[in-house]
């Protein structure tokens, strides 16, 4: 009997966290593509130094590396809405890096 493969957790959407390897700083997103093509996102805009993700902006400007899919990003909650919350348990615990002090 063969066994039906596992997908790949990363090849499937829902509500994600990335965090930066030194500070424990968290940004916190919601993707209807799969989770590896947004963290290619935010890869990119740090490669380019593009103003495109607030993550890939904080993690360059701490000169911090940007780290691999495995240690980077933190799968939430899969194929659900749902941001929000994360976004608002992060801000209270003044890991956020979605919002300026000022967008609240």
């Amino acid at each position: 009997m063969q066994k039906t493969p596992v997908p790949d957790k990363f090849s499937v959407s829902g509500v994600y966290k990335l965090t930066c390897p030194d500070r424990n700083k968290a940004y916190v997103g919601q993707i209807g593509r799969s989770f590896t093509a947004r963290y290619n996102e935010h890869k990119l805009a740090f490669c380019d130094n593009s103003h495109t993700s607030r993550f890939a902006q904080y993690i360059k400007g701490q000169v911090h590396p940007f780290g691999n899919i495995d240690n980077t990003i933190h799968i939430l909650q899969y194929h659900k809405k749902g941001e929000h919350f994360y976004i608002h348990a992060e801000y209270a615990t003044n890991n956020h890096l979605n919002y300026n002090q000022r967008d609240l």
